[in-house]
């Protein structure tokens, strides 16, 4: 009785030990993930930028491809998450 109580016990312990560890990492895994996304979020908002000032360079007589009217509602979503981000950032 007294081996498996030492067993049950040292297995106790040692998941104790592992949640720990864990709880310890997850707060910079998670800073690091959400600034990786952040970056590639704020990359592609650039690179967007810059093509919609190449498209708008454009006569504004052509009307807008179905793949024009795709990417505006893609920057729109990402100038959203952005807000978002900023908002997020601004209440921590």
């Amino acid at each position: 009785m007294n081996r498996i109580a030492a067993r049950i016990t040292e297995k106790l312990v040692n998941s104790a030990q592992e949640f720990t560890e864990i709880a310890e990492e997850l707060p910079q895994k998670l800073q690091n993930e959400w600034s990786s996304f952040k970056d590639e979020v704020i990359e592609e908002s650039e690179r967007l930028e810059k093509k919609n000032k190449k498209s708008k360079e454009k006569t504004s007589d052509e009307p807008l491809s179905k793949d024009d009217s795709i990417q505006i509602q893609i920057d729109n979503l990402r100038s959203k998450v952005i807000d978002i981000n900023k908002d997020i950032e601004g209440k921590n």
